[in-house]
């Protein structure tokens, strides 16, 4: 299991978006959506651009424990 995060562009903290099980399989949809930040209150956008970076990060990692989203990068961490 996996979790997928966005970076808070306020306070470079680290906001969960979704958890994904080992080997799984995120189809990609063209979508935006807000998501709300806890730790600057306010919302950052999170596309299926993001989503579709967060997946190849875990394919070419399925050991990561977190995929960290940010500038139009993912990066799988352990």
């Amino acid at each position: 299991m996996a979790i997928v995060q966005l970076t808070c562009p306020e306070t470079g903290k680290p906001v969960d978006i979704l958890e994904v099980p080992a080997g799984a399989f995120q189809a990609a949809v063209l979508s935006s959506t807000e998501i709300p930040c806890p730790h600057c209150g306010k919302n950052h956008l999170w596309t299926s651009g993001d989503l579709g970076l967060a997946m190849r990060a875990l394919h070419d990692s399925p050991e990561a424990s977190r995929v960290l989203v940010e500038a139009g990068s993912a990066t799988a961490l352990l």
